[in-house]
């Protein structure tokens, strides 16, 4: 039931979003600029309040002071600014283009998410930018604008620019605050801001409202603003962030074709090429960097430029090995043997345990989001589009934040000794940390499994397959590259060639060699021969 609810959620704020456009165009001509967007949003931030309130009193939010100057940059920059703009702008243009140029959004996000949260830019995201402005300047067409000398597609991406701003400044407290308590009360902050502009310039509040413009202003208000965010919020609650943001990639399509229907306005092919480009190169980066790039386009994790071994905070900071591994390898026993012969602690899935408790994650939620990815077109879109369009979490990054976080804090503590969990990648920057990959026969490993599972050979394999699959999928799309991959371990082993009691030992031994490694005889000519050397 739930499920049925929650892609009813979607759909239902896929189609308030997407007549957003429309609906402004036709408000438009009835209210200011500042006046019809006080009005939406006020009401806006009104209808989401309860839930705001909600979360401060379940998650036990403190308001600093701190906190209220953020919500008030965050007002100011999406109500006193981003939204101005984007109503001057669809009242100047086509509604159904300027639905599809603030779709772009997303694309800004990422540019400013690496310059000011600091998010790696990618690979895929250079390609998402490049598709995405590409199919920008199709659908606007500078050269139409200066001919014509409307600039109001213009507005409408300096409109979409200041709302990138928006959604990544929004993420440096969303832990905190929740999107209901930073969507409502900065809406309403922002509302503030412009009810003084309109009583110091004279401007009408109310005036303008007739039976006729009455429609069009609570379809704006109570469908567009607060019915939309309050079924997104809803389809969050039931599906996911995911899945709900997945209207966000609808809503350039619906305002598009429903501003054919209602306003009469053109469906032109440049429109469609533009909107099929952005949203491609969101969907499709992915696999457009494995056709370029072929096997290149993942490999070595970017990490210490400096040699563990002789770095200046080595002898300060605790050992702490990480074990990845194929399934059915061993990689636990062995990680549980190498703990036991230091005496330090031993971590795998006391790691999940331990973000159950910090966050109150269910079993379920837990099982559906560990590892596997699912459906790898959605992820690809929310990756890429839906994640900056919405400035919410996945469920399975905020499952791998927290994960981080208690990994990061037990090597802090002490020696210890963490299977799996893209360890290695989360301690990358870290010193005096050993990776070692563990793989193993096929048919070796099947054993094994057959043993602990219970099941014949051919289940056994293709547990095997699938597991591995899983972890392979799920280390590209946390760490961009490869699973296994040689150069991001500082060991890689078979143990169906020593069995796991020697894999052990082997990996102890490379340990206690390592930390006594000179600069000198990792020199790429150290014990090379005079000949060779010349």
């Amino acid at each position: 039931m739930s499920s049925k609810m929650g892609t009813i959620c979607i759909v239902l704020t896929a189609l308030a979003f997407g007549t957003m456009e429309i609906s402004l165009k036709i408000a438009g001509n009835a209210f200011t600029p500042f006046q019809l967007t006080f009005l939406r949003f006020l009401v806006g931030g009104i209808l989401l309040a309860p839930l705001a309130f909600r979360d401060i009193q379940k998650r036990h939010i403190h308001l600093i002071a701190s906190d209220w100057g953020y919500l008030a940059v965050l007002g100011l920059i999406n109500i006193g600014f981003s939204m101005i703009l984007f109503q001057v702008g669809v009242n100047m243009s086509n509604a159904g283009l300027a639905a599809i140029v603030f779709s772009s959004n997303p694309v800004f996000v990422m540019i400013f998410s690496h310059f000011i949260i600091h998010e790696s830019f990618t690979r895929k995201k250079v390609i998402t930018l490049i598709l995405s402005i590409l199919g920008l300047l199709i659908v606007a067409n500078p050269i139409a604008i200066i001919r014509s000398g409307n600039f109001g597609l213009c507005i409408s991406a300096l409109a979409s620019i200041a709302f990138a701003l928006y959604t990544t400044l929004g993420k440096l407290r969303i832990e905190k605050l929740g999107g209901n308590v930073e969507n409502s009360f900065s809406f309403l902050i922002g509302c503030t801001f412009l009810l003084i502009v309109l009583l110091f310039h004279g401007d009408p509040i109310l005036g303008g409202i007739t039976t006729t413009t009455i429609v069009p202003l609570l379809y704006c208000s109570f469908v567009v603003t607060g019915f939309g965010y309050l079924c997104f919020m809803k389809a969050i609650e039931l599906t996911g962030p995911s899945n709900a943001s997945f209207s966000f990639f609808l809503k350039p399509v619906i305002a598009l074709f429903l501003s054919a229907i209602i306003l009469s306005e053109p469906v032109t092919l440049s429109a469609i090429v533009g909107l099929v480009l952005i949203l491609a190169g969101c969907t499709l980066a992915g696999p457009i960097e494995r056709l370029i790039f072929h096997q290149h386009a993942i490999g070595e994790i970017q990490r210490m430029q400096t040699h563990p071994a002789w770095v200046t905070e080595q002898q300060t900071k605790p050992l702490v090995i990480t074990i990845s591994r194929e399934f059915g390898a061993g990689g636990r026993n062995v990680g549980k043997l190498i703990a036991k012969q230091l005496g330090v602690p031993y971590y795998d899935t006391a790691i999940i345990n331990m973000a159950r408790k910090e966050k109150g994650f269910s079993k379920q939620f837990i099982k559906a989001h560990e590892e596997a990815i699912g459906n790898r077109i959605l992820s690809n879109l929310y990756d890429n589009y839906t994640h900056y369009a919405s400035g919410v979490n996945s469920d399975r990054q905020m499952l791998f934040d927290e994960e981080s976080k208690i990994i990061t804090d037990v090597a802090k503590i002490s020696s210890c000794v963490i299977v799996g969990r893209l360890a290695n990648y989360i301690l990358r920057d870290r010193a005096n940390t050993f990776d070692v990959f563990i793989s193993s026969d096929p048919e070796w490993a099947a054993q094994r499994i057959m043993l602990r599972e219970h099941v014949d050979h051919d289940q056994a394999i293709r547990i095997r397959n699938r597991v591995n699959r899983q972890r392979q999928d799920h280390c590209r799309y946390f760490t961009d590259s490869y699973w296994g991959y040689g150069a991001n371990y500082d060991l890689s082993l078979k143990s169906s060639d020593y069995g796991t009691a020697q894999t052990a030992n082997i990996i102890l031994q490379v340990v206690q060699r390592r930390l006594r490694v000179t600069e000198e005889e990792t020199s790429p000519n150290y014990h090379l021969t005079p000949a060779l050397q010349k």
